[in-house]
């Protein structure tokens, strides 16, 4: 397999700093020698930048830029039918635009979400007014819809196509989403069982042909404080590491995937670099060999 490597070094809009050196902490723990490793063709990293003289007052506006610039990136690599779009982002906010050039290129995106918390929150029923608390509802089309378009996502992805796993921490807005709308929801204690592997393959099944391609997104909060050390917003729970690590694997064999993601790691709060480890882990859990 051929994998281009996009990275996105921003956390919200901002760079230098806590989840924007994400990129290269996972860069500096040997993520595409291990690519190499296991026979996959790796091309050397593109990385997103947002010019100053295009950096508004405006975060919604300075994302959608920074989104933008992704969407072309991973259109652009998916030309190659056989190849798939690493994409390393500093936040959770930088999914649109990932999963916009997955929609650029296939026609249709579809979404399975690795996170603690939703990611589904709009202006009208956020808890905290957290803009990282929104991505995945952009990329639904319930909130802020300029941000959207400019990540090249001119349709919502659609509920039929979208999944949530391992959530431990949702708000009452989310939870009310989730039973209005049909995205398929596998929280962190169904990713607890020892057959985890079988629930997940079973739950994906029905909605293989919802999208043309997909975009497995991985909030690496979804394992915890003690495999990741440092998160902002740590969960009261979560599944068990290999349960996590059998999932990504299940969704690699079952779907159709045309980008990955890993997202959320603050490597200045790491001092032993665990969470780089099991980034790369659910990664290559995903990718699988060649």
């Amino acid at each position: 397999m051929e994998i281009s490597i996009i990275c996105v070094p921003f956390q919200i809009d901002v760079g230098r700093w806590g989840c924007a050196l994400g990129p290269q902490a996972y860069l500096n723990a040997g993520l595409i020698d291990r690519l190499r490793s296991a026979g996959h063709t790796v091309i050397d990293p593109v990385w997103i930048e947002l010019p100053n003289k295009e950096r508004t007052r405006d975060t919604i506006t300075n994302l959608g830029r920074i989104a933008h610039y992704t969407s072309e990136q991973v259109s652009a690599a998916l030309h190659n039918p056989d190849r798939i779009a690493l994409v390393l982002e500093g936040d959770c906010n930088h999914a649109p635009g990932a999963i916009g050039g997955v929609a650029q290129a296939c026609g249709s995106a579809g979404v399975a979400w690795f996170d603690a918390h939703g990611d589904m929150a709009t202006m009208e029923t956020t808890t905290s007014g957290m803009i990282g608390g929104m991505p995945y509802a952009v990329a639904l089309g319930w909130e802020f819809a300029d941000w959207r378009e400019a990540a090249g996502l001119d349709t919502p992805v659609r509920p039929e196509a979208a999944a949530l796993l391992g959530t431990s921490d949702l708000d009452p807005g989310e939870i009310a989403a989730l039973q209005t709308h049909p995205i398929l929801h596998l929280d962190a204690h169904e990713l607890t069982h020892a057959n985890v592997s079988e629930r997940v393959a079973q739950a994906f099944r029905p909605r293989l042909n919802e999208a043309a391609g997909w975009y497995v997104h991985i909030d690496l909060d979804v394992a915890g404080p003690e495999v990741v050390p440092g998160a902002l917003t740590p969960a009261p729970y979560w599944p068990p590491r290999q349960n996590l690590l059998e999932a990504a694997a299940t969704l690699g064999h079952l779907l159709p995937i045309k980008a990955l993601s890993l997202a959320a790691y603050n490597p200045s709060s790491d001092p032993g670099k665990l969470g780089s480890i099991f980034g790369i882990e659910m990664a290559m859990a995903v990718i699988g060999t060649s």
